[in-house]
C-alpha cells in the first residue's frame, strides 16, 4: 500500500528530529550542522529545507518533541513534593536531556538561535514553574522556594552527567539524598497540618 505525502512528509520530520536529538546528545550544538543531522537521518539537505527553514527551527521542533515526551515518560502529575522532586529528576536525568541543554548554551551565544527555540524555552520554563502548579500545594511560597531551589540543583547534577559522557557525579546521591530528607519533612508537615484541620 503506497503512502500519502502527509505520511512520507511526517516520516522524514520524525527522522530528522530523531537525528538531530541524536546528533546534539553525540557531538554538541558546536559540532552540530545540518549535513550531519541529514546524514544521520538519511534524507538529503533539501529535504531539511523542505520542511523546516533552517537547523534552528529543526531544532526548535526536536525540542518542544523531546518535552513532550519527557513528560510522558514522567507520567501523571505528582501529589506530593518527594512526588514532585522525583518527577523533575526523571526528566533531567533523562540521556536525552542533554540536548536541551545543549540548546539552551548555544541559544545564550547565538541570538539567531535564541530567536528560533526562544518560545519553546518559554514553553518549558512555563512548565517547570511552581506558580504553574495544579497543585495548590506547590504555589505555597516556602514550598515553591523549595522546589525552585531542587530544579537549580537538580539542573546542576544533570549538567554534570552531560558533561562527563552522562556517568553521574561522585556527590549526586548526597545531593539527592539531602534533597528528598527535605521533600519528605515538608510532606510531613502537610500532613500534620492536614490532621489538626480535619
Amino acid at each position: 500500500m503506497r503512502r500519502t505525502q502527509e505520511e512520507r512528509s511526517s516520516t522524514t520530520q520524525a527522522a530528522l528530529v530523531d537525528a538531530a536529538i541524536e546528533v546534539l546528545i553525540q557531538r554538541g550544538w558546536a559540532a552540530t550542522t545540518a549535513a550531519q543531522v541529514c546524514e544521520h537521518a538519511g534524507v538529503t539537505r533539501g529535504a531539511l529545507l523542505h520542511h523546516y527553514p533552517n537547523l534552528g527551527g529543526l531544532l526548535a521542533s526536536a525540542l518542544d518533541r523531546l518535552y513532550d515526551d519527557i513528560i510522558a515518560t514522567v507520567g501523571t502529575p505528582a501529589d506530593t513534593i518527594r512526588g514532585a522532586l522525583d518527577h523533575a529528576w526523571t526528566a533531567v536525568s533523562d540521556r536525552r536531556f542533554k540536548a536541551v541543554m545543549e540548546a539552551w548554551w548555544a541559544a545564550g551565544n547565538d541570538p539567531e538561535l535564541a530567536r528560533s527555540i526562544g518560545p519553546v524555552v518559554a514553553k518549558f520554563a512555563t512548565l517547570v514553574s511552581p506558580a504553574n502548579a495544579t497543585n495548590a500545594q506547590f504555589r505555597e511560597p516556602a514550598v515553591a522556594v523549595f522546589l525552585l531551589t531542587a530544579r537549580e540543583a537538580l539542573l546542576g547534577l544533570a549538567m554534570g552527567r552531560a558533561t562527563s559522557a552522562g556517568r553521574s557525579l561522585g556527590h549526586e546521591a548526597a545531593v539527592l539524598d539531602a534533597l528528598r530528607w527535605q521533600a519528605d519533612a515538608f510532606d510531613a508537615h502537610r500532613s500534620d497540618l492536614e490532621g489538626v484541620l480535619t
